[in-house]
């Protein structure tokens, strides 16, 4: 009661309205304004509750920082060597004697901010006011856990502002946010999430997220638990909405599927609660936008709008995903296959890069062709295609005829440029002879630089037989129609009748034979490659 008093002579024109912050009944009557008071004299009261409730935990930031100096000198001092046993006995005594400011006030002061920031037009207010919600983010730093999540609360309406989050971020709050989501209390949770949410809805933020490392504690909030112990579904919820908003960039969704996020989502895809299902649902699609690794591993296909980049891999069928950190790390194994392109590290490939461009340049491949959709460019666009798969497999070992295909023997290959690399993970650069799987990573990769959006690949969905992992790349162009108007596409031949396009069909005009046989569909699927 003493602190309180002090307050109240530092607040000498405190009226009915900030009572309430001292008496723990009243601490509902900033929320209850305005059911209570017709709407022009409402804003009024809560202009004053504002003013006033600014003033108050102003006094009792002061306060906090006077125990907080405190403890702290009487620390350092109990910390010095040269100390004798009278002044570190005294030293321990003024510390056990300090006293914290009054933690019902406190919170008390804390659950009026809170409530009076669920207002928009408050929020205006309260941001005209000298140093509110610096203060409030002071009082987030408490360490009394339950002070910390109201600040946490307060400060988190906030952030739904578009003016308020430059101000959070210039106060560093990201950090505190992130500790906040391990906080017991459910509210504070689910407060700290949606902030977190918040701050990822442009890139500013997003970057800001992903410097203060909050992607860890944000995929570990989809297993949140209350006080109880029990599955905390809202703020798990609040993280995945969370996790789908940071999800817009490339690194931030790369980083968080490689460190759980898209395994954990699609565990929540099939639980029995709604709500968070779709949800996760929702989380995973825009995780695959972004992550084309991710997307090749669960899907079995990148398609034409997943422009991959540099960074992209492909680790095969029948594993978990894991990051391509840690596949760079595992033991080789005869067995275990990764691919990499990588053309910032990988210089081989980089040359080849600048020989496809240079090539599809002289073809007459420009932007402009690459805008335009009539038949003078669409003729272009595919003698570019041809002249990239006829570049890959010459520096791939070149063709064989289809039923030759299992005396290719590309097994060594791989092998060798493993032990180059001493790892799993294979430069796609450095191979010298390859197979339709490595081809067909390959062609994707080089299209998506110089023809981008107009290549696509597959991967057989069969996980036993001859054609596990088996690849092919199909193509359209903008134009190419059949009569009814309906988009052509066409599967590319980079191992037998290198270049060959055979068309897929549409609803009026039947599909070459050939594309099924080099996917091996069909009929083709039961028969051996050899």
């Amino acid at each position: 009661m003493g602190v309180q008093c002090c307050l109240l002579c530092a607040c000498y024109t405190l009226n009915l309205n900030v009572i309430a912050l001292f008496v723990p009944r009243f601490s509902l009557i900033s929320s209850s304004v305005r059911f209570l008071v017709p709407k022009p004299k409402r804003y009024c009261c809560v202009w004053l509750l504002r003013c006033q409730l600014a003033s108050v935990l102003s006094n009792y930031c002061k306060l906090y920082d006077q125990f907080v100096e405190s403890k702290q000198k009487h620390v350092e001092d109990l910390s010095k060597e040269d100390l004798d046993q009278e002044a570190k006995k005294a030293a321990q005594d003024a510390l056990e004697k300090l006293e914290i400011p009054d933690l019902r006030l406190g919170r008390a002061i804390l659950e009026n901010c809170k409530s009076c920031a669920e207002q928009g037009n408050v929020r205006e207010e309260m941001r005209k006011e000298e140093n509110f919600f610096g203060n409030m983010f002071r009082m987030i730093k408490h360490e009394d856990e339950i002070v910390s999540g109201m600040a946490c609360q307060a400060l988190a309406n906030a952030a739904f502002d578009v003016e308020g989050r430059p101000m959070l971020l210039e106060m560093n709050a990201i950090p505190e946010f992130v500790k906040c989501l391990t906080y017991k209390d459910v509210d504070t949770q689910l407060s700290a999430a949606r902030a977190i949410g918040n701050f990822a809805m442009d890139s500013y933020g997003r970057q800001k997220l992903f410097e203060s490392k909050a992607m860890a504690p944000l995929v570990a909030q989809l297993e949140a638990k209350d006080e109880n112990g029990k599955d905390a579904i809202e703020p798990r919820r609040a993280a995945i909405l969370a996790i789908g908003k940071c999800a817009s960039d490339r690194s931030s969704a790369v980083e968080l599927c490689d460190i759980g996020a898209l395994s954990k989502l699609l565990s929540l895809m099939d639980t029995h609660w709604k709500q968070l299902g779709q949800a996760a649902e929702d989380a995973v699609e825009r995780l695959l936008q972004k992550s084309q690794s991710a997307k090749l591993w669960l899907r079995g296909e990148v398609d034409f709008e997943d422009r991959t980049s540099d960074g992209w891999f492909d680790m095969g069928v029948g594993r978990p995903y894991t990051s391509l950190t840690d596949l760079q790390k595992e033991t080789i194994n005869t067995n275990r296959e990764v691919l990499l392109a990588d053309a910032s590290q990988d210089n081989r490939l980089k040359q080849l890069v600048e020989e496809v461009k240079g090539e599809c340049a002289s073809l007459g491949l420009t932007q402009i062709i690459l805008d335009k959709r009539d038949i003078a460019s669409t003729d272009i666009k595919k003698k570019c295609v041809v002249k990239i798969a006829e570049i890959l497999s010459q520096r791939l070992g070149g063709s064989i005829l289809y039923d030759k295909y299992m005396d290719f023997g590309y097994s060594t290959e791989i092998q060798r440029c493993k032990q180059l690399r001493k790892s799993n993970v294979v430069w796609v650069g450095d191979l010298k002879k390859a197979g339709c799987r490595h081809r067909a990573f390959l062609f994707k990769y080089l299209c998506d630089l110089v023809l981008p959006y107009l290549c696509r690949l597959e991967r057989t969905k069969i996980e036993r037989g001859a054609h596990v992992g088996h690849a092919w790349n199909v193509v359209k162009f903008f134009g190419d129609v059949d009569q009814e108007g309906q988009q052509k596409t066409y599967t590319v031949d980079l191992m037998h009748n290198v270049g060959s396009l055979y068309e897929n069909g549409t609803d009026f005009n039947p599909a070459d034979e050939w594309a099924a046989k080099y996917q091996r569909k069909d009929v083709y699927h039961f028969i051996s490659l050899g």
